[in-house]
C-alpha cells in the first residue's frame, strides 16, 4: 500500500447495469433485442428451445417474434424472468403456458431464459474489457484494492474477470472472493486457486451452478456455464450426486433472493461491508425507485452501524444524457440518504472514473 493512502478509508463500489455496459453489455432492455438480432446467437438455440421462446412471446406478451418487430416493446429480462418466478413460486401456470402436454414449463422456460441471457453475452463481450481491468489495475496501484468491495448487480463476469485478470500473485490466477464457500473447488482444471477480492453478487452469476439435490453450489471461473445449460453436457452435473445443476440467476425480486441460501449468505456480508464502509461509490446505477430489495439493504445498513456516515458518490454520467433524466436520479439519491450533505453527485462517467478512480475526490468534478 502507498504511503498516501495508508489511510484511504474502506470502500464499496456499487455496479450497475450502466458500468457493465461501458464494456459492451447491453442493458436489460436490449437483452431481446441482441437475440432476435443476431442470426449467430439465434442459431446456437435448438429448435425446441427456439419454438418455446416463440410460444412464450406470443402467449405471454402478444408479440410474433417470428414476424417484423419494427416499433415493438419487448420486455426487459427482468420482467420476463420476474414473472415466471412469481409463477413458480405460487405453483401457478398461464394459459397455454404448461397445461398441454406441447406446452413448456415454468423452470424450463425460466432456464431457457437464463441461457438466453448468457448466451447474448457470450456473442456482445468476446473481447476483454478494458474499463474493468482498468478499474481494478489502479485500485492496485493505488493501495487501495485491499480496501476496496466489489457489489455487483449484474450476472455478467465483467469485473470477474478483470480481479482474475489483476490480481496476480507470484504468477499464480487468484479468484474474487464471493463471500460463499464452492463445491468441490472451483472448475477449473480440478485446481484450488487462493482468493483476491471481495466480490458479491447480489443476484447471481453466469458461471455458478447449484445442485437442487446436495444444495451445493460450483464455479466455473471465466466460463458463463448458463450458456450450455439447453444441450445439459456431463459436466455441469453435479459431481457428487450427478443432478443436473441449475443456474443461480435471479431477478431482482426480495422473495427470490431472500428464498436462495447462498444468496442470504451474500446479501448478509453486503449489509456487514456497508456498515463498515467510509465510501461508496455507485457506478452506472440510476438507483430506480423499483429496487426496493437494494434501497432496504442500503437503509439497513445506514441506520444499524456505528461511527459516522460514509460519503457517497454517484458515477453515472454518460453520452446524451438528459438533464431531466440527470435531475430525477440525483433527486432519488439526496432523498434516500440522511447526511444530504455526504452525497456527492458527479460529472464522471464509468469510463473516466476506470481512468483515475482519485477523481471522485475532486470537487471540481461535483454537481
Amino acid at each position: 500500500m502507498t504511503p498516501r493512502d495508508a489511510g484511504h478509508p474502506r470502500t464499496v463500489i456499487f455496479l450497475g447495469a450502466g458500468a457493465s455496459k461501458a464494456d459492451g453489455a447491453p442493458l436489460q432492455a436490449e437483452l431481446f433485442w441482441a437475440y432476435f438480432q443476431s442470426a449467430e446467437i439465434q442459431n446456437r438455440v435448438d429448435p425446441d428451445m427456439r419454438a418455446a421462446l416463440e410460444r412464450y412471446f406470443r402467449q405471454l406478451w402478444g408479440i410474433d417474434v417470428r414476424g417484423s418487430l419494427a416499433g415493438v416493446e419487448l420486455p426487459t429480462f427482468e420482467e420476463a424472468l420476474g414473472i415466471l418466478d412469481i409463477a413458480d413460486s405460487r405453483k401457478e401456470l398461464f394459459r397455454g403456458m404448461g397445461d398441454d402436454p406441447h406446452a413448456t414449463g415454468t423452470q424450463e422456460l425460466r432456464n431457457h431464459l437464463t441461457a438466453l441471457i448468457a448466451l447474448i453475452l457470450q456473442e456482445r463481450l468476446r473481447q476483454h474489457c478494458p474499463r474493468h481491468i482498468e478499474l481494478v489495475n489502479h485500485l492496485q496501484e493505488l493501495g487501495r484494492l485491499c480496501r476496496t468491495t466489489f457489489i455487483s448487480l449484474n450476472y455478467d463476469i465483467i469485473i470477474d474477470n478483470a480481479i482474475e485478470r489483476v490480481s496476480i500473485d507470484g504468477g499464480t490466477q487468484r479468484l474474487p472472493d464471493y463471500g460463499v464457500d464452492f463445491t468441490p473447488t472451483p472448475h477449473s482444471d480440478s485446481r484450488l486457486f487462493p482468493v483476491a477480492s471481495l466480490l458479491l453478487k447480489l443476484h447471481g452469476s453466469l458461471n455458478w451452478l447449484s445442485c437442487p439435490a446436495c444444495n451445493t453450489l460450483s464455479l466455473f471461473p471465466g466460463h458463463k456455464v448458463v450458456a450450455e445449460l439447453p444441450s445439459a453436457p456431463a459436466h455441469i452435473r453435479c459431481q457428487e450426486c450427478h443432478q443436473l445443476q441449475m443456474p443461480v440467476v435471479v431477478p431482482p425480486t426480495f422473495f427470490k433472493v431472500m428464498s436462495n441460501f447462498y444468496l442470504q449468505q451474500i446479501w448478509k456480508r453486503a449489509e456487514e461491508e456497508l456498515k463498515q464502509a467510509g465510501r461508496i461509490i455507485f457506478c452506472g446505477y440510476s438507483f430506480p425507485d423499483a429496487d426496493m430489495h437494494v434501497k432496504y439493504l442500503l437503509k439497513r445498513a445506514e441506520v444499524n452501524r456505528t461511527g459516522e456516515a460514509p460519503e457517497v458518490f454517484i458515477v453515472n454520467e454518460h453520452k446524451g444524457k438528459k438533464k431531466q433524466e440527470r435531475e430525477i436520479e440525483r433527486d432519488r439519491y439526496m432523498r434516500f440518504f440522511r447526511q444530504k450533505n455526504k452525497v456527492r453527485w458527479t460529472k464522471l462517467s464509468f469510463e473516466k472514473f476506470a481512468a483515475n478512480p482519485t477523481l471522485i475526490e475532486d470537487e471540481s468534478k461535483w454537481l
